[in-house]
């Protein structure tokens, strides 16, 4: 066991750098659809409606899979769409899901002449024994196993389990999988399906965590006991909002880097076949609460070491709900851009499509956009139980609204290209995210409050072995509530602020360990004490609701946020450009441009306009603002905007979005 974690933190070292490789896909120009990726096999196993959007069971499956093939790649021409991922290896078995090949290749090849890009879909988490015991008698030994010795499936499917990641066999014939779909399939990538798995009981597993624990030295301090040969896997562990029991924190860590080894190892084989092959997986939205536990999966290491973009599949249509609550994707957007990892955000919720959503179609699209995620419609293409198997009312009317939002995009792509405009960051710490509960809910109490008030806000990611990434035009650095962290990481803080830095922390910031073990004193606030730029608060920020996983919702702050704004008011930060007066149902991004500034802003309430927003430009600037979807016209509206005295500039009331040019 040892010489396996030797060998993943040799890998991890050796991909340090994949954050700094160039983007595999630009936002701007990218449009991500609907692939067809499960197999015919797939919806006939299932008989139930899939993610594909039919019934497993319909009579005309295989008719509308050969008419998918032969004519919606240009038909995604048409519309402008140009990146999917295609059906390849669902889990059942090469020598199964090869019989369909021929017709998968001949699909890729028609993407390719109509300028689509298609990255094969491999499944992660499943393997089909039926079928797949055929080809590998001994598919039993690949299989997690519960806690009571039971194989492990994929939620509620009988005839679908769930592989050990400590299987090097079955690691290998993935490898085999992803050889074929790049050297012969002429895929311009790989996209791996449900890219996470929870604990796994087998023999295998038994021993490799003892192993692990042996090689621990000196545990009495931390576990309590001299000798650890009797301790075996936790179980029937729950998420409690701290955890610190020290042997589930061993085994969650251990899982993790377990399965970023397996991750890393992928991508190295991965590029060896295919250099310029893109990576993509459908792991979690980035801020789930409990990925490690759960899914032995820590996002941020994911998104650094292993991903060229990310499939993000939640439930999270954009809206503003009954309570004020602005349901948004614009954390998760955030961040990946942050770690140069362009996402594709999708909504679930968008699947099924209602009047009332069909009415918003270009709200999730505009999001994607202003927060550098790639744009996506998962539905204009979709089956439809129709003849010509695609609904053409549906086509025709979101056709001139891809259309001119493609034209807007390329239009104003110097602007979406520039770099955001983050002169506050917030610490994010992976490790203290994992352990406490407490601090994931202060951390998206500050996130909720900046988006509210508009504060242009950036992450400053930050582990407790390693240096703090403090962005050079950071002006204001944020620890909100962020309870667990080491001793690297005070340092880190303290000398940002010995160097002048402006600091707020609130909280217990800094209260306990990276373990989440209590220290007898908080040994962070001392060394801040006294110091001018320097703001502390006893008490962290807190929203009356707060749920962070698939679906994620966030209830508005009681009072606005007023402590947090007022601490950032006293700091003496005042941005270059500040939007000073809109509804909190509106988020900005703001751009830096190489002649000024651009302020993007989307309306989540459009049932009420945006009436007297105003913008805070620098002396002597001119502004220009752009309305380019306004209900009722295809008409872009410009129209410059006069300077008051109080340098600002009051934006024309708008419903759906608004762009303003400064320079």
């Amino acid at each position: 066991m040892r010489m396996y974690l030797i060998l993943v933190l040799s890998v991890c070292s050796a991909y340090a750098d994949v954050a700094a490789s160039a983007p595999a896909a630009d936002p701007v120009t990218t449009r991500w659809t609907f692939g067809a990726h499960e197999p015919y096999t797939m919806y006939r196993r299932m008989g139930r409606r899939s993610t594909g959007g039919i019934d497993g069971n319909a009579l005309w499956v295989k008719p509308w899979l050969d008419w998918f093939d032969a004519e919606s790649p240009a038909l995604m021409q048409e519309l402008g769409l140009n990146m999917l991922h295609s059906r390849f290896y669902k889990g059942m078995g090469w020598e199964v899901e090869k019989k369909d090949f021929p017709n998968v290749k001949r699909f890729v090849a028609n993407c390719h002449a109509h300028g689509v890009r298609a990255l094969a879909y491999v499944q992660f988490s499943t393997l089909y024994p039926e079928v797949m015991r055929h080809e590998i008698p001994n598919v039993d030994e690949w299989t997690q196993v519960n806690e009571k010795g039971e194989k492990v499936t994929y939620f509620n499917d009988y005839f679908r389990w769930m592989p050990c990641i400590t299987c090097r066999e079955w690691e290998d014939y993935i490898k085999r999988m992803c050889t074929i779909a790049l050297a012969e399939g002429g895929f311009d990538g790989v996209m791996f399906d449900n890219t996470f798995v929870g604990p796994c009981y087998c023999k295998r597993c038994e021993r490799l965590f003892h192993e692990h624990l042996m090689a621990i030295k000196n545990p009495s301090e931390r576990f309590g006991f001299d000798r650890l040969d009797g301790f075996v896997q936790p179980r029937g562990v729950k998420q409690t909002p701290e955890m610190r029991d020290p042997l589930v924190q061993e085994w969650m860590m251990w899982r993790r880097d377990i399965m970023l080894g397996v991750l890393i190892r992928l991508r190295a084989h991965i590029k060896s076949v295919k250099p310029d092959a893109v990576i993509s997986a459908n792991v979690m939205p980035v801020r789930r609460t409990e990925s490690m536990l759960l899914h032995s999966i820590d996002m941020t290491a994911v998104l650094e070491k292993f991903l060229d973009l990310s499939i993000m599949q939640q439930e999270n249509f954009p809206c503003v709900e009954k309570d004020g609550g602005v349901v948004n994707r614009v954390r998760d957007l955030k961040l990946c851009a942050e770690l140069g990892r362009p996402v594709v955000a999708l909504c679930d919720a968008a699947a099924d499509m209602s009047e009332e959503r069909e009415k918003h179609y270009m709200r999730p699209l505009l999001e994607d956009l202003f927060w550098r995620g790639i744009p996506t419609d998962r539905t204009v293409i979709s089956p439809a139980p129709v003849k010509g198997f695609v609904d053409r009312k549906r086509v025709e009317k979101r056709k001139p609204q891809l259309e001119r939002f493609n034209r807007f995009a390329l239009e104003k792509r110097t602007l979406l290209n520039a770099p955001s405009y983050q002169p506050v960051r917030l610490v994010w710490s992976p490790d203290t995210l994992a352990f406490s509960k407490k601090s994931n809910f202060s951390l998206a109490a500050a996130e909720e409050i900046f988006l509210r008030n508009h504060v242009p806000f950036g992450y400053s990611v930050s582990r407790s072995n390693g240096p703090l990434s403090i962005p050079a035009d950071c002006e204001v650095l944020v620890v909100p509530g962020q309870t667990c962290l080491s001793a690297n990481q005070i340092d880190d803080l303290a000398a940002w602020a010995d160097k002048g830095g402006k600091l707020i922390v609130t909280g217990d910031s800094g209260r306990y360990d990276e373990r989440n073990a209590q220290r007898l004193e908080n040994p962070l606030l001392p060394r801040l004490a006294g110091k001018p730029n320097v703001i502390t608060r006893a008490e962290a920020d807190v929203l009356p609701k707060v749920k962070i996983g698939w679906s994620a919702r966030y209830a508005p702050p009681a009072d606005g946020g007023r402590a947090l704004m007022a601490d950032l008011a006293k700091t003496g930060f005042k941005g270059e450009v500040e939007v000073v007066n809109c509804p909190q149902t509106t988020f900005a991004d703001i751009r830096k441009t190489a002649d000024g500034y651009a302020v993007l802003m989307l309306n989540y309430a459009p049932e009420k306009p945006v009436t007297g927003a105003t913008v805070r430009v620098p002396a002597g600037a001119k502004s220009v603002c752009t309305l380019p979807f306004e209900p009722g016209t295809n008409e872009t509206l410009s129209k410059s905007l006069p300077v008051s005295s109080e340098s600002t500039i009051t934006l024309p009331d708008f419903r759906t979005c608004a762009v303003v040019v400064i320079k």
